[in-house]
């Protein structure tokens, strides 16, 4: 499995993992710390361990919470200076 973060050259990528409802937030292998903190922060959690580490949205979010969480977090890290990129299909859609 790749880090689609270091396949995009971008620090983080938040998207749904492939065949799941599961949300991650991908950054790159050598996310700094801050950066790491700020999705905890945000509403991620962490998982991993030495070089490869991800983020995940909790299962129990409905899909406006889950959509409401994404784009809050997009709009932090590219206030922040980071080079992050949020999957549209993430973002609910209002009637």
């Amino acid at each position: 499995m790749s880090n689609q973060a270091d396949d995009n050259n971008l620090d983080v990528l938040i998207h749904r993992r492939a065949l799941s409802t599961t949300v991650v937030a991908e950054s790159r292998t050598d996310a700094p710390g801050a950066l790491l903190d700020t999705l905890d922060s945000l509403g991620f959690e962490r998982h991993g361990a030495a070089i490869y580490i991800w983020h995940e949205l909790p299962e129990d979010l409905s899909a406006a919470e889950a959509s409401r969480t994404c784009l809050r977090a997009h709009k932090t890290l590219l206030a922040a200076g980071y080079l992050a990129v949020l999957d549209d299909r993430l973002i609910q859609q209002t009637p």
